[in-house]
C-alpha cells in the first residue's frame, strides 16, 4: 500500500526530485557521461553493457531516431576502452508499432555492431513481445553470432524456452522479471520465481551455453555460486550481472576479487523521467526499494 502510495504521488513531486532519485541508477543523458561511468566501473573490475533509455516508441520517427543512435552508440563503445557490449529493447524499435520495421531496424544494428566486433544482447519485455523477441534472436544468431537474449524467471514458460536456447548454446541473461503479469502465465510468488530462476541457470550451465546470471538477490547468488561449484563450470562460461546503483557493490566487488565475472547495466540518455516514471508504474514494489536506498551507504 505504502508503495502504491508513492507511485501515485509521483506526477506531484517536482522534477528535480524524481531525477536525484533516478540519477544513482542512471549514468547521464549522453554518451560521454555513459562512457564515463564504463571507464570508471572498469577500474573497479567490472565488465559494462550500455543502455540507451527508451521503449515503446509511438512512432517510425522516433524508432528511426532510436536506430541512428544506436548505431552513433556502437562506434563509440568500439572505440573507448570499455568492454564491447551493449543492449537494446525492441519495444524502441518499433516493434509495437510494426514486426517487420523492428526487424529491420535491429538487423541493421546487429550487423554494424557485428562489423565492429560489439555484442548485442536483444532484451526482453513484457508478455506481448515475448515470440517475436525469441524469433527475431533466433534468427539473426545463425549469421551473428556475437548476440543474446533475456529470459525471465517469472513466466511459466520460460523452462522450455531456456531448454531451446541451451540446445544451441545461445548466449542468455536470465532475471527474475519486472513487468506485471497474470497469475496465468507468470509465476506471482517470490519464492516460485527463485526455485524456477535456479533451474534456469542450471540448464544453461548444464548445457555449457554461456548465462548471466543477473540479480540483486543474495539467496540467488548463493545458490548460483552453489550450482556452479557443484558442476565444476569454468570461469569463462557465466557471469554475473546487476543494475547500476544497486546497494551490493561490496557483494559484487567480492565476486570479482574471486575471480567472478560480473557486468553491470548502465543505462542513459533524455528519457530517464519516462523510464523512472514507467519502472515504478509497472512495478510500485519497486518504489519503496528506491525511496529506501537513497539512504543505504554501499
Amino acid at each position: 500500500m505504502f508503495n502504491k502510495l508513492i507511485v501515485a504521488l509521483m506526477p506531484l513531486a517536482p522534477r528535480f526530485i524524481v531525477k536525484m532519485i533516478s540519477k544513482r541508477y542512471i549514468a547521464g543523458e549522453d554518451t560521454a557521461s555513459a562512457m564515463v561511468a564504463c571507464q570508471q566501473l572498469k577500474q573497479q573490475g567490472f565488465l559494462t553493457t550500455v543502455d540507451i533509455l527508451g521503449e515503446s516508441v509511438t512512432s517510425n520517427d522516433q524508432a528511426r531516431e532510436a536506430r541512428d543512435s544506436y548505431l552513433e552508440l556502437i562506434m563509440e563503445v568500439a572505440k573507448n576502452n570499455i568492454a564491447k557490449n551493449i543492449s537494446l529493447k525492441p519495444t524502441a524499435m518499433g516493434l509495437g508499432l510494426s514486426e517487420d520495421l523492428a526487424n529491420e531496424y535491429i538487423t541493421t544494428i546487429v550487423q554494424k555492431a557485428h562489423e565492429a566486433g560489439v555484442f548485442i544482447r536483444i532484451d526482453m519485455e513484457d508478455s506481448p513481445y515475448t515470440d517475436q523477441t525469441l524469433d527475431m534472436y533466433d534468427r539473426l544468431r545463425i549469421k551473428y553470432p556475437q548476440l543474446g537474449t533475456v529470459i525471465q524467471a517469472y513466466m511459466h514458460r520460460s523452462l522450455d524456452d531456456v531448454k531451446k536456447i541451451a540446445a544451441i548454446t545461445g548466449n542468455l541473461r536470465i532475471c527474475k522479471g519486472i513487468y506485471k503479469e497474470s497469475p496465468q502465465i507468470a509465476y506471482q510468488d517470490a519464492d516460485e520465481v527463485r526455485q524456477n530462476y535456479l533451474k534456469l541457470v542450471r540448464e544453461m550451465l548444464v548445457s555449457g551455453a554461456y548465462v548471466g546470471i543477473a540479480t540483486h538477490d543474495p539467496f540467488l547468488l548463493d545458490e548460483s555460486l552453489k550450482i556452479i561449484d557443484e558442476l565444476k563450470i569454468t570461469k569463462d562460461k557465466y557471469e554475473f550481472q546487476a543494475l547500476l546503483g544497486v546497494p551490493i557493490v561490496k557483494r559484487l566487488e567480492a565476486l570479482v576479487s574471486m575471480g567472478h565475472r560480473v557486468r553491470i547495466y548502465v543505462p542513459f540518455g533524455s528519457e530517464w523521467y519516462a523510464y523512472s516514471s514507467r519502472r515504478l508504474k509497472e512495478n510500485p514494489d519497486v518504489a519503496g526499494y528506491v525511496l529506501k536506498n537513497l539512504f543505504v551507504q554501499n
